[in-house]
């Protein structure tokens, strides 16, 4: 899509890739960092934005989301660049550094339809989307607040959570190690989608294939 560059409020970028990413294995409470790949990843988000004037810049405070940041940082040195947790992705507990089995994403989608039901060793969605969908709202407002679009730099699950709170689709924002959405108004409404790396092997799939 061509960007709306007057629109957008708030640029959601995912980290860049790990190991676990290339494994296709579960993260959650596992803290690693970017690899080869992630950091050239990083290094192109940094390009993509340094012509782009932002108002702030927020981090998961996990290493691959923050050493993403701080390479975008590098780029944009007089913006605000604040960690916050309440931006770590959804902790899925014991399934941390599991492969994304079939079986492991019934799992998953199990847990997605009963929210209120945490993963052994970790959170509910509830619990997640209730630290997550706060901040994804004050994003916006700040943005309104300073003229300015706010960057989050986070996981693919905070990513899928905005598709799901401005679109009520919470796959159709899902973008690649490295890559953006973007949430913006349209028509009067709050709208998210990808803009940079779209995950485009996915759309069409059934929701449980690709449920995280």
């Amino acid at each position: 899509m061509a960007q709306k560059n007057n629109e957008i409020l708030v640029y959601l970028v995912r980290h860049g890739m790990t190991e676990l990413n290339k494994s296709n294995c579960f993260k959650g409470p596992l803290d690693p960092d970017l690899n080869g790949s992630g950091w050239r990843d990083a290094h192109a988000l940094s390009f993509y934005f340094e012509p782009l004037e932002l108002g702030s810049i927020f981090f998961s405070p996990k290493k691959r989301s923050r050493h993403t940041a701080m390479i975008i940082n590098k780029a944009k040195v007089n913006v605000p660049y604040h960690g916050n947790s309440n931006l770590h992705d959804l902790d899925v507990g014991d399934l941390g550094g599991k492969k994304k089995t079939p079986e492991n994403k019934q799992l998953v989608q199990s847990h997605a339809e009963n929210p209120d039901d945490p993963f052994p060793g970790g959170e509910s969605f509830n619990e997640f989307r209730g630290r997550v969908r706060p901040m994804l709202v004050d994003a916006v407002r700040w943005a309104l607040r300073s003229g300015k679009p706010t960057l989050l730099v986070v996981h693919s699950s905070v990513i899928r959570e905005a598709g799901d709170l401005f679109n009520r689709d919470r796959h159709s924002t899902k973008v690649l190690p490295g890559g953006v959405a973007a949430v913006y108004i349209e028509d009067g409404e709050l709208r998210a989608e990808p803009i940079f790396k779209p995950d485009s092997e996915n759309i069409g799939k059934p929701k449980a294939e690709i449920i995280t």
